[in-house]
Order: C-alpha cells, then structure tokens, then sequence
C-alpha cells in the first residue's frame, strides 16, 4: 500500500473543557497507516452505567473519502468525576492495513454487589480493524485474523502495552477443541394405551419416539423428566409396575413399555433415580401386559 496515508491526531490527557469542545485538535503525530485518521471525541460521557457500544470506537468515512476512527479519552484513573476511558493505540500499520486499539474505563460511581461490599464498574477490551482490498476499512473480530497477526498483536501487547492490558486472545493451536458431548443413555417406564406412551405420573404427558422433550430440572423433584441411570434398574421397575401401577391407577392402562432415552441439559441425580431437562425416547425395549 505505497499509498498509504494516516493521521493520529494527538490525545488529550484531561477532559476536555465544554468551553473548548468546539476548536479543532491540532496534530501531534502523523503516521502513514493507509488513508485513515485516527481522531479523539470531543464529547464527554457522564452516564452512570457504561456499555461498551459507548466506549468503543467509531468509524466512518467523511465528505472527502477519508476514514475517520474516532477514539474516547476521558477523565483519570481512579478519579470519579466523570468515568474514565482511555484508549491506546496498540498497533498502526500501514503495510498491514492494520490498526488495533485498546480500550480500559472505569465508572464514576459505586454500585452495592451482595457480600462484595461496593465496588466500581471498571473492565477492559481491544478493538481491531483492517483495510480490505477496495480501501474500504472495517472492524473485525480476533477470529478473523491470521495467526500470524494475532502473533503480531500478542507480542506488541506484551512488549509496547500497559502493564495493566491484558492477552488480547489465543492463537489456533492454543485453542481446545470443544468437547463433544456425551450422550447418556437413560430408561424409563411408560404407560402403553392405543399404541401411544404416556406418563404414569402424568397420563397427559405423551412421550414420542424420536422427538426431544424440554422441562427445565429442578432440586427437591421439582421438574424435569424422570428416568433410571441403568437398564437393571429400569427392568427392576418394570417389574414393580407390572404388579401394582404407582401413580394413577384410575386410568385404564392396558399395558406398560419400557423404553431407552437419551437426555441432556441438566441432570439431579438423587441415587436411585434421575431427573433431567431433556429427554429423547430412541426405541422400545419391552412391553408387559397388566392384569385387569
């Protein structure tokens, strides 16, 4: 990008008087990183619960074609007149088309957090942005970024940062692959009328082959759906309901099936059975005629 053009406009390290807001920054420092000007927001924030979409910075392109990426700085640390925010420069790189900043704040006020006592918002995040082959520049996310850049970004972070900046990520051989889940298989007992599963507990509940089921699993059996950790277990209460229905016997229940389930999401274990968020009938594994 022989081409290149940056202008980063010099940062003021108090807040800026209201008096003062509407005079132009004079430049302090002009680097060539690819026709785009970092600048500082005029404005200051007051608001007493800070986001990070007001934090972060701006970019857009003004009447001329030039990028603009607007940057806050604010108030001192650990002073509370007005939040702080400060906003460094990490990298600009004309050859790379790269600019990365580095964004810390704290709030102006205390907020009460239970037995933490009171404590201030504070926290801190990076923001990137490349210029893409048109010149057009955008923002872009750490999982974007080769790791030869994100290479590039750890080690000026760690050799030119703050003290108090953290890594901003992980390269792709740092990263653990995601863990696959285990599917635990279940058995459960269910009434068998017309062809069709029910619960016992709850003859309205009907359970379908091959369609997942959702109630949130709750401590002291308060939700979610009930089965047994294994097959010996689930044959065991067959057995029981094959003499004696536990729950709702007034409702005419001409057989009982035992079936193997998958579940998932939450589980409570209490020993002998378990109670879990999702269940997945997979297939009927025995079906017992009850005497009238």
């Amino acid at each position: 990008m022989s081409d290149a053009e940056i202008q980063v406009v010099g940062f003021i390290e108090e807040v800026m008087p209201e008096e003062d807001r509407g005079v132009s920054i004079t430049s302090l420092l002009d680097l060539p990183v690819a026709k785009l000007q970092i600048v500082q927001s005029s404005d200051v924030l007051k608001e007493s619960w800070l986001q990070r979409p007001m934090l972060e910075p701006t970019l857009a392109q003004n009447a001329d074609g030039l990028w603009v990426l607007s940057v806050r700085r604010q108030g001192e640390h650990s002073k509370f007149e007005v939040p702080y925010i400060g906003s460094e420069i990490i990298l600009a790189d004309a050859e790379l088309g790269l600019v990365v900043v580095l964004i810390g704040y704290h709030g102006s006020e205390t907020e009460k957090y239970g037995k933490l006592g009171y404590m201030t918002q504070k926290g801190q995040f990076y923001r990137y942005y490349r210029q893409q082959a048109s010149g057009v520049w955008e923002q872009v996310k750490w999982a974007k970024l080769t790791d030869g850049l994100r290479l590039l970004i750890i080690t000026t972070v760690e050799e030119q940062g703050p003290s108090w900046a953290r890594k901003p990520g992980k390269l792709s051989d740092e990263r653990k692959p995601p863990t696959k889940r285990t599917a635990l298989t279940t058995y459960k007992v269910v009434r068998l009328i017309d062809g069709r599963y029910f619960s016992l507990y709850d003859p309205t509940i009907e359970y379908v082959l091959g369609e997942r089921m959702k109630q949130i699993a709750k401590p002291k059996h308060g939700g979610g759906f009930y089965s047994y950790p294994t097959l010996e277990m689930g044959m065991e209460f067959l057995a029981g309901c094959e003499v004696e229905l536990p729950f709702r016997r007034d409702v005419e229940t001409p057989q009982i099936a035992l079936l193997e389930c998958s579940v998932g999401g939450r589980i409570i274990n209490y020993g002998h059975k378990m109670s879990a968020t999702y269940l997945f009938p997979i297939k009927v594994l025995e079906i017992r005629d009850l005497s009238n």
